[in-house]
């Protein structure tokens, strides 16, 4: 029992960890948009063709926040999945419940990991800590927390669905589909 418990928490967790490590290894200064774009500028100009230097600025800022809306909308996703697999432990919560309580730890961890690493960005010398990008790390994970539950409740209502009256043996008797 308890080596099955550890093996759902480790199946939870490690996930979720190595998402925190990929976030402080992009936080380093390795990954400022000064060195991001001597690497990507190449690599789009032989797809794109030669882009001048405003355009691409602008270009390499907004695939940068694109990122950061749409990374850490899965890190909280990974986060909600790892807390509810541990609420769901327990088995003093319902399966709501513990998708509820998951999704509010999984989005105050996201900001937690969100503000570290814009701190943490605020003391290197090719990097600047930003609230704004805090509040569009959040952006990105209420929205995928939202598309997550439309899309799972969507799901559970699939589910829950009761089938036309089915006839067995003469007898009459509806069939959910669970």
């Amino acid at each position: 029992m308890l080596n099955d418990r550890r093996k759902v928490l480790l199946s939870a967790w490690i996930p979720a960890a190595i998402c925190v490590a990929m976030i402080a290894i992009s936080s380093s200064d390795a990954f400022s948009a000064d060195n991001t774009s001597s690497v990507f500028r190449p690599w789009f100009q032989d797809i794109f063709g030669p882009v001048g230097n405003a355009v691409w600025v602008r270009l390499l800022y907004d695939v940068r926040k694109t990122g950061h809306f749409f990374g850490y909308g899965f890190v909280s996703v990974v986060f909600f999945r790892a807390w509810r697999m541990t609420f769901r432990l327990s088995r003093a919560y319902s399966a709501v419940t513990a998708s509820l309580r998951a999704a509010a730890v999984a989005l105050l961890s996201t900001l937690a990991v969100s503000s570290a690493d814009e701190f943490h960005q605020s003391f290197l010398p090719r990097r600047t800590g930003s609230p704004f990008d805090v509040l569009l790390d959040m952006c990105g994970a209420v929205t995928c927390h939202l598309l997550l539950f439309a899309f799972v409740g969507s799901l559970l209502e699939l589910a829950s669905t009761t089938s036309p009256v089915v006839k067995t043996g003469g007898r009459h008797h509806a069939e959910t589909l669970d």
